[in-house]
């Protein structure tokens, strides 16, 4: 951990890189603290960029408590085998043509390719040691709800969801010129229920029209890691703990496409910017840490085993 606990900040959004990887079996447990951080306050706008996402959690980071209490969980994990997560994916649609939000099946499945490829380590970072199935596609046509907001969100999942915490829900719809997705942390998987899961801009799916910057796949890659409790790279600046991952540098604010040579923070290490939990183009973006990847291993142990 970087120095001492902050105090809580405020908290924005990202997403990454494209990469068709065959999915890795039975992938490596790496090493790392994975510890965690203390986070509340208002979603951050970004101006002049596309704003990645909004991240849905109040109060603090509850992870740190359940590791005190489960001192062997790291030792477990590391003797355990992949996780394969299920994923229902959930297509809000106003008509049936893909400008309306009808997303071609292909998309889909790319998608899950992108990130069997990135949690494998597949595109150039570390296994994380897990892996997405997809269960099946649901498709819903409904005007309203496809230019969705927080306001129409509750309703909507109440009639879709699928599974408990342990089954990824990814619901695709229109969120508008700017924002590019949202999602829950797996320590609120309980309190939130319903709502638990991953929304996307649909034109952010591999095959959409925002091409390499913004339709790799990885605004759904950079939610999913939130959904299993990652913050942002640049989580509270440059001081403390950060992001309480140990390995990626601090980052005084979010990377906005692609920058090289930036270093924002005093402290070791230059800005991780090829991080899939910064905020630079899908195409530039390409890596999850070891410490990373057992910050989600515990938290899928503490809130979302089965």
């Amino acid at each position: 951990m970087r120095g001492t606990a902050r105090t809580a900040t405020t908290i924005c959004a990202a997403f990454l890189v494209l990469s068709l990887a065959a999915p890795v079996a039975n992938a490596a447990r790496v090493g790392g603290t994975g510890r965690c951080l203390n986070r509340h306050g208002a979603v951050a706008r970004s101006t002049g960029h596309r704003t990645r996402d909004e991240v849905r959690t109040t109060g603090a980071d509850k992870l740190t408590g359940w590791l005190s209490r489960h001192p062997n969980a790291e030792t477990q994990l590391a003797a355990s085998t992949t996780v394969t997560i299920p994923v229902v994916f959930h297509v809000i649609r106003t008509d049936t043509t893909v400008a309306g939000g009808n997303v071609p099946n292909p998309w889909i499945t790319n998608q899950i390719s992108v990130l069997n490829a990135s949690y494998s380590g597949g595109t150039g970072g570390a296994d994380t040691g897990f892996q997405f199935s997809l269960q099946s596609i649901t498709r819903t046509t409904n005007a309203s709800w496809f230019k969705l907001t927080a306001g129409k969100e509750k309703k909507m999942k109440t009639a879709l969801k699928v599974g408990g915490p342990e089954t990824l829900n990814i619901y695709s719809a229109d969120l508008g010129k700017s924002l590019l997705g949202w999602s829950y942390f797996a320590q609120d998987a309980a309190k939130d229920g319903v709502l638990d899961g991953v929304v996307i801009h649909f034109d952010t799916l591999p095959g959409g029209p925002w091409g390499a910057h913004y339709s790799g796949g990885d605004t759904t890659t950079h939610e999913v890691g939130h959904w299993m409790n990652l913050y942002h790279t640049f989580q509270g600046g440059c001081t403390a703990s950060g992001d309480l991952i140990d390995d990626t540098p601090a980052e005084a604010k979010p990377a906005y496409k692609c920058p090289t040579k930036r270093d924002t923070c005093s402290a070791p290490g230059s800005d991780p910017v090829t991080n899939f939990m910064d905020y630079t183009y899908d195409s530039c973006m390409f890596k999850f840490t070891p410490d990373q990847a057992v910050r989600m291993q515990e938290a899928w142990a503490a809130y979302r085993a089965p």
